[in-house]
């Protein structure tokens, strides 16, 4: 899982533009390991440039435009397109795209606590991964199941 807690705006840490962008992001679990690879190398960004600084917006657009002329939305399109094809619960994709509920019925849902209905629409939607998560709120738990 990824978890998105800041933005970069102009260069600068900031909060994230809304309470739902900060989120976790499911991934693949080739993608994890290929992650963790990178980041044994990696200090503080994600995505930087050789001093470490993090990438401008204009310079990931470069290098986006060398295979085909798209903006970063074209992403999160075509994620959301596959997502209603398949007919993903809309509180799951809310979850999934960061968005913001639409009703008060999507308050009231707890899918960040229910990693196994998350697992079994992700095997659904064909998106390859296994959800686990290593992370301060499973610690915490664990910590007080050992306390108890």
């Amino acid at each position: 899982m990824l978890h998105v807690r800041r933005s970069i705006w102009r260069g600068k840490k900031q909060e994230p533009k809304t309470p739902y962008s900060v989120r976790v992001i499911d991934i693949p679990e080739v993608l994890a390991r290929e992650l963790r690879d990178y980041l044994s190398d990696v200090s503080d960004y994600l995505f930087a440039t050789a001093q470490g600084k993090p990438l401008q917006q204009r310079n990931v657009l470069r290098i986006l435009h060398r295979s085909r002329p798209v903006g970063f939305h074209v992403f999160r399109r075509f994620r959301m397109t596959r997502l209603r094809k398949l007919a993903v619960p809309r509180d799951l994709e809310l979850l999934w795209m960061g968005h913001a509920p639409e009703v008060v019925g999507d308050f009231y849902s707890k899918l960040n606590d229910d990693t196994l209905f998350r697992q079994e629409w992700a095997e659904r939607v064909g998106l390859g991964f296994q959800l686990v998560h290593i992370g301060p709120q499973n610690e915490m738990k664990t910590a007080m199941k050992e306390v108890a």
